[in-house]
């Protein structure tokens, strides 16, 4: 036994009243000094569902929601910086994204842009060509909120947002939550429940392509860096 506990002990023994003190105070101190339990790592990642981080640890895209009002999300083994190099390219979107025929940046001031896109979608066995305008704020490389200027939808408003992952409390992080959180409406002449269906589909596939891109961007990342093929199966 050490000299601090024999100490203790004999103290607590031979004068219990004058002790008392000391006694509890040396108890409390040896509590404080033993191990808690370990916590659970509390990521961004872990915080979800077990099924959702399941898929997300296997690269799949998770898109919830339901009448217009959806979230998605994507977790890639790359940094904030490519993430969010391969979300602001708006003109490369025609190469990126299956559907998008066409987008280009309109006006730009400061972190603020509008963004022309056209895409072509089929609908009740036809390719309908489609156009909008967005703007889109850039904040602090962590977040893009974009709104419907005008185009071919009644409603389009939502924003990106970027996480850091770890893999391990105190670890450098070494992949990225990427969350996307979008209100949709289509114009008053579209069948809306065909509309939503094809959105949502479209919002998992479009996720898996960004996050090809940032994975063939990536240096060291071991992937099939061969350009997908174009798609009309998409919104």
């Amino acid at each position: 036994m050490s000299a601090p506990m024999s100490r203790y002990f004999f103290l607590c023994r031979s004068k219990p009243v004058l002790a008392l003190l000391a006694c509890l105070t040396f108890g409390l101190t040896l509590l404080s000094a033993a191990p808690s339990p370990a916590e659970l790592f509390n990521s961004a990642v872990d915080k979800l569902p077990v099924a959702e981080r399941v898929a997300l640890r296997k690269g799949e895209p998770i898109v919830t929601g339901d009448k217009g009002v959806y979230l998605g999300r994507v977790l890639v083994s790359t940094s904030p910086d490519i993430v969010w190099a391969v979300l602001t390219d708006y003109n490369s979107f025609p190469r990126i994204l299956p559907n998008v025929v066409s987008s280009k940046v309109l006006t730009s001031e400061g972190n603020r842009k509008v963004i022309e896109q056209v895409d072509v979608r089929p609908f009740l066995l036809i390719n309908v060509r489609s156009r909008i305008r967005t703007t889109v704020t850039e904040i602090d490389n962590k977040r893009i909120d974009f709104r419907l200027v005008e185009g071919d939808l009644q409603k389009l408003q939502g924003y990106w947002q970027i996480e850091p992952i770890a893999p391990y409390a105190g670890a450098s992080a070494n992949q990225v939550l990427i969350t996307q959180v979008v209100e949709v409406q289509p114009t008053a002449s579209t069948p809306k429940d065909v509309f939503y269906g094809i959105f949502k589909n479209t919002l998992g596939k479009n996720l898996n392509a960004l996050r090809q891109e940032m994975l063939r961007r990536h240096p060291s990342q071991p992937v099939n860096t061969a350009p997908s093929k174009k798609s009309t199966n998409v919104f």
